[in-house]
């Protein structure tokens, strides 16, 4: 399989897009870390891929935290000794998806997770770091 053996790190990782691209990547033999703020989610997206009969851990965090995503990549290496593959999926449409009623925090808190660096180069960066 195209993906034998590699660790792939999953944001957002609890539903939707993130959830079918963490079983995809067991499908293709991939080792999985589902990353997201919902632990019941996130476990359920574990319970999925091992049923494809490969590894996975879930790890509870918030993107827009420079500790959290640091923590997340940390959690992937110390358990499966490497990661290969960063698929920054994590998003939101806040509390009030309107542009014009959201509040600053609100529209803050979308830009972070959407947008920010931390959110979605620094998994990237740090990745590329730890390969070498």
């Amino acid at each position: 399989m195209i993906l034998q053996d590699k660790v792939a790190l999953v944001t957002g990782g609890t539903s939707g897009i993130g959830r079918a691209t963490a079983i995809a990547y067991a499908q293709q033999q991939a080792k999985v870390v589902v990353v997201g703020r919902r632990m019941d989610e996130g476990e359920e997206t574990v319970r999925l891929v091992q049923e494809t009969g490969k590894e996975a851990i879930f790890v509870q965090a918030d993107v827009t935290k420079e500790a959290d995503v640091e923590a997340m990549v940390d959690k992937a290496v110390s358990v499966f000794g490497r990661l290969d593959i960063a698929f920054n999926n994590a998003g939101t449409i806040g509390e009030n998806p309107s542009l014009i009623e959201q509040t600053e925090a609100e529209y803050d808190r979308t830009m972070n997770v959407n947008v920010s660096f931390q959110g979605y180069l620094r998994p990237v960066s740090l990745v590329v770091r730890q390969r070498g």
